[in-house]
């Protein structure tokens, strides 16, 4: 596309390059970076700024909102060596409420989809002149990408675009056609050499068609002006408008995970303000709101486990650099914390530690939801896992069962007689036939920790069911170790025997190149995170080259599963199956008798 763009060097076209990747290509490919400087300071060519991150504005605080205009206007400048006029909003998400944040951010107009329009009762003819809209007094330009034309470009002849473009010839040209899509459809795609051939076709097509004038946004608004006033609904373009049902923010209902990396979002800026953090731990912050890993609609989006692990790894770095900032901790220090830190109404209890944070829902199964390892340099959440959703491409998928809970650690099951790991993993019905999994465990924090208690049932046989209490209690004794000491209690007046499971979802650390990742069985048996194992032992390893081990053991031998949970996820390829974590269950087959406990402890630790 550069080199075309080299090529035609009279031509009129707007381009937009996200944050990141002006970022690294500075870093990276300086080179590369002047030509395309030398692009952009072409007078016929305009640059659309936006979002420092490639944040999406309604997702964000609001106090972000302007500082990521403010941010990504600045990079552009300092990169390009342009001033932006435009905003390009990441997926193009409106909100009626950002005018103030994008005039507060010194921009004039935004690129918006039809289908926007089309909500706020515009007719075709309307979508094809510029309009102002205002919240609150402040005022901002609206362009419409044209949706047939976006689906059209760069699929269709030439011959039917410009019959298709010809319907919106108008004296003097006061309409336009504008056509604003991804440059990934030419060369990801579809073949880059073919990409190539067609839009230099294309291009050099338009420039021999007489009543075809390209433009870009501002000049065209210093020509033609406003078509009038409008009111906009919340939106997006059509596909997203079904992906998310009508309103992008639902994404966080929709998905635990999306959820879980939004809040997390919250409580580290609230801590950056408060430990009046420093510019470094702000950037990571901001970095941080990348919108790629907090949905799903075409590509694999939230079910990418880079994507989330880049998240959190830029959060957890923010919230490091904070706390070192204000030598929030010594080496023993541990702080515990009481708060609905996923705003669903059910208290969460926060371990935090300099190294560590554990944190954990009573009301889920009294599970650890979010493991932060803050080591400087190996920043990861080691729960960063994804749950197997009801996805609706995925209806009549043969042997495809979503998971019925989340997929994270010290969640417990009874299991029946008969299951295997495989039923485990592929989500058999009835295997487990106990309430533990979803339980509401009643909690007491400690002063290092939480416990955790619950009375269930074994229903196993239904018409008489057994009761069991279970105790847990959570600990973080060392600087980079949490300690699980479980107690099961045999409430019933006579002798029973249970399959008593224990299960993590562990996230290895996963390289960007090609660095090793496998785990370690009893710290002899090594098997790649894409196999499934049973064996009888106490420990498991988690390795990646390059990072700190995990390591997992038990204080009671017990019959190990391992297996990668994988999902199912729609791409522009097709279905494919993508990692997610690994999957560790401890199984104790024990017999009780009346009042008998079955005592055992977990350690799990950052080791090196």
């Amino acid at each position: 596309m550069l080199r075309i763009l080299e090529k035609h060097a009279d031509l009129r076209v707007t381009l937009h390059f996200s944050g990141p990747l002006l970022t690294y290509w500075r870093e990276n490919y300086p080179e590369f970076l002047e030509r395309v400087k030398k692009v952009a300071s072409r007078g016929n060519v305009e640059i659309l700024g936006g979002a420092f991150s490639e944040a999406l504005l309604p997702l964000i605080p609001f106090e972000d909102r302007v500082e990521q205009l403010l941010r990504g206007r600045a990079l552009v400048e300092e990169v390009l060596g342009v001033k932006p006029r435009g905003a390009w909003l990441a997926e193009r998400v409106w909100d009626p409420s950002l005018p103030p944040v994008l005039r507060g951010a010194g921009y004039e107009y935004v690129v918006l989809d039809d289908e926007v329009g089309y909500r706020a009762g515009l007719k075709k003819e309307d979508l094809h002149r510029a309009w102002v809209t205002e919240y609150s007094g402040y005022r901002v330009g609206v362009f419409f990408i044209d949706a047939p034309l976006r689906y059209m470009l760069p699929w269709r002849s030439q011959e039917e675009v410009l019959n298709y473009l010809a319907k919106f010839k108008s004296p003097g040209g006061v309409r336009y056609a504008l056509w604003g899509s991804d440059a990934e459809k030419f060369g990801e795609w579809w073949s880059a050499s073919e990409a190539e051939r067609w839009l230099e076709d294309f291009l050099s097509g338009l420039e021999g068609e007489g009543w075809v004038k390209l433009e870009t946004p501002y000049r065209y608004l210093r020509r033609h002006g406003y078509a009038g006033l409008v009111y906009l609904p919340p939106g997006s373009y059509d596909k997203m408008m079904e992906w998310c049902s009508g309103y992008f923010p639902i994404f966080l209902r929709k998905y635990r995970e999306s959820n879980n990396m939004h809040k997390k979002m919250l409580y580290v800026r609230e801590k950056l303000e408060r430990l009046e953090a420093p510019e470094e731990a702000w950037r990571e912050y901001y970095m941080s709101q990348c919108n790629d890993a907090y949905w799903h609609g075409l590509f694999g989006g939230i079910y990418l486990a880079h994507l989330r692990q880049a998240v959190y790894s830029r959060l957890i770095r923010a919230e490091r650099l904070a706390e070192e900032g204000k030598m929030l901790y010594t080496s023993k220090e541990v702080y515990v914390t009481e708060r609905d830190f996923d705003y669903d109404g059910e208290p969460e209890v926060l371990v935090e530690s300099r190294f560590i944070n554990a944190y954990f829902k009573p009301s889920d199964g009294g599970t650890l939801f979010e493991l932060d390892i803050k080591l400087p340099g190996y920043e990861h959440n080691l729960c960063n896992t994804m749950s197997r959703y009801a996805e609706p491409y995925l209806e009549g998928v043969t042997g495809y069962r979503p998971d019925w809970y989340r997929r994270v650690s010290f969640r417990e099951h009874v299991w029946k007689s008969w299951v295997s790991l495989e039923d485990w993993v592929r989500n058999t019905p009835f295997a487990d036939a106990s309430d533990f999994a979803l339980a509401n465990f009643v909690f007491v924090p400690l002063q290092d920790g939480v416990v955790m208690r619950f009375t269930g049932k074994d229903w196993s046989d239904r018409e008489n069911p057994k009761r069991i209490f279970l105790e847990k209690e959570f600990r973080l004794t060392g600087s980079k170790e949490l300690v699980a000491r479980y107690s099961w209690r045999n409430m019933e007046k006579k002798y029973v025997a249970h399959t008593l499971a224990v299960e993590f979802t562990l996230a290895p650390f996963l390289p960007v190149d090609e660095r090793r990742v496998w785990y370690r069985l009893d710290g002899r048996v090594e098997k790649g995170i894409d196999k499934a194992y049973a064996f009888k032992g106490r420990a498991v390893e988690l390795l990646t080259e390059g990072y700190p081990a995990v390591a997992l053991e038990s204080s009671e031998e017990g019959k190990v599963w391992i297996s990668p949970i994988n999902s199912l996820s729609r791409t522009e390829k097709g279905l494919q199956e993508m990692f997610q974590a690994l999957g560790v269950v401890f199984n104790f087959r024990v017999e009780l008798s009346p009042g008998e406990r079955f005592s055992h402890e977990f350690r799990l630790r950052v080791e090196g």
